[in-house]
């Protein structure tokens, strides 16, 4: 597992090789659009998925391990979480699916949250999050490319601007898990 800042905000990171290999390789296995779902919400509407994983399925043993490295996580990004349990919820975009700049965490006032989103499958390299220093777009802070086992961990905050503005092509799926962390603070 490796997690480094992009900057010297140390509020985004990226994240690489963050789950077990062979846990992949199950998640490529597995026919997703055999999976129950629902929207994820305030996102009705929006070309994806929210997977409810079957038990036993590999995507139900992955918020079980990375509750398994929840204090890896606070020693690298120098935080502790108030809550030692995280949750994940698994989208998987399809075709047509774009995602406007947007700041997370204005409905909740900015409390101090993290989340972070790892992708699960090979995809096209463009379908990564691009987060930008401006809600117009108009300069970017860093582009995550879209490539299985990587991904990015995030401080819900003022300025975090953020967008996946390319379309999801036919015949593509984007799967990534968007992980819940709570309340955190600064070590």
């Amino acid at each position: 597992m490796k997690i480094t800042p992009i900057d010297n905000q140390f509020n985004l990171f990226f994240v690489e090789d963050i789950l077990p290999l062979q846990l992949l390789d199950e998640i490529k296995k597995e026919d997703l659009w055999q999976y129950s779902w629902e929207d994820q919400r305030m996102q009705s509407g929006w070309k994806r998925r929210k997977l409810l994983p079957k038990t036993g399925s590999p995507l139900s043993t992955i918020d079980n391990y990375y509750n398994n490295i929840l204090t890896n996580i606070e020693e690298i990004a120098n935080i502790t979480f108030e809550y030692k349990h995280c949750w994940s919820s698994f989208w998987m975009d399809y075709e047509g699916f774009t995602c406007s700049i947007h700041e997370d965490g204005a409905e909740r006032q900015y409390n101090p949250l993290m989340a972070m989103q790892i992708y699960l499958l090979d995809s096209n390299v463009d379908l990564g999050t691009v987060f930008y220093l401006d809600k117009e777009g108009n300069q970017v802070r860093y582009t995550f490319p879209y490539i299985r086992n990587t991904g990015y961990l995030m401080l819900n905050c003022p300025g975090q601007w953020h967008g996946m503005t390319r379309i999801v092509p036919t015949n593509h799926v984007r799967l990534s898990s968007y992980t819940y962390f709570g309340k955190f603070n600064h070590k």
